[in-house]
């Protein structure tokens, strides 16, 4: 089987990837995350990411709490709004703990809180966290048009799957755009973005 071959068929077992921060289209496009047939910037960690903080610190300026912000990324901004105008014409607390709302919100904000403990004092919940270094350990490497992705996992020297694990938001086996990375172990970035360099230069890129 080739490289692109099987590349389309691992795109067609991910096409139900639920996006890395739930954007629906429309919020994920307002927040600059294209989509189309050939990509969908809601699986793109680092495209995703930094919406989604753009998101949040849009949230939490709007409510002034962090708490509210949390719940109206997961019930809707207007959702939480909504209620806490009914609060307010009832005459109770605006805070997060007197809403009403869904128990999936409800439930949301202390388990991100939970977490948010756990990391930051992992002994006191008896818990030993594996060592990871406080360095960068995946760069970004611009994403030439002409490149498939199964030629870009050999010039990573990564299996095709691992390469389409770290670079989701691709729905087709190739790059005919510009403005696109590639994201890859940055032990491997300067070899990667020579061999990229080299096979465009060999004229063996895609053409449209």
């Amino acid at each position: 089987m080739t490289a692109g071959l099987a590349a389309f068929f691992c795109w067609q077992i991910r096409a139900a990837t639920i996006a890395v921060w739930q954007f629906i289209p429309a919020t994920g496009r307002h927040y600059g995350l294209k989509q189309d047939s050939w990509y969908d910037g809601r699986r793109d960690f680092t495209a995703a990411t930094n919406a989604a903080l753009d998101y949040l610190q849009t949230i939490y300026e709007m409510h002034g709490d962090w708490h509210l912000a949390l719940a109206s990324y997961n019930w809707g901004e207007g959702a939480v709004k909504r209620a806490l105008q009914r609060n307010m014409e009832e005459g109770r607390p605006g805070e997060y703990v007197h809403l009403r709302m869904p128990d999936e919100t409800r439930n949301y904000v202390p388990k991100l809180q939970a977490i948010k403990n756990i990391v930051s004092q992992p002994e006191l919940f008896h818990i030993e966290l594996p060592y990871v270094a406080n360095e960068m350990q995946f760069v970004t490497v611009s994403a030439p048009p002409g490149i498939d992705l199964g030629t870009a996992a050999r010039h990573a020297d990564m299996p095709l799957d691992e390469f389409l694990a770290l670079n989701p938001g691709f729905n087709r086996p190739a790059i005919t755009t510009p403005g696109h990375t590639f994201v890859v172990p940055a032990d491997r970035a300067g070899r990667f973005e020579a061999r990229l360099a080299e096979t465009l230069r060999s004229g063996s890129a895609w053409r449209t």
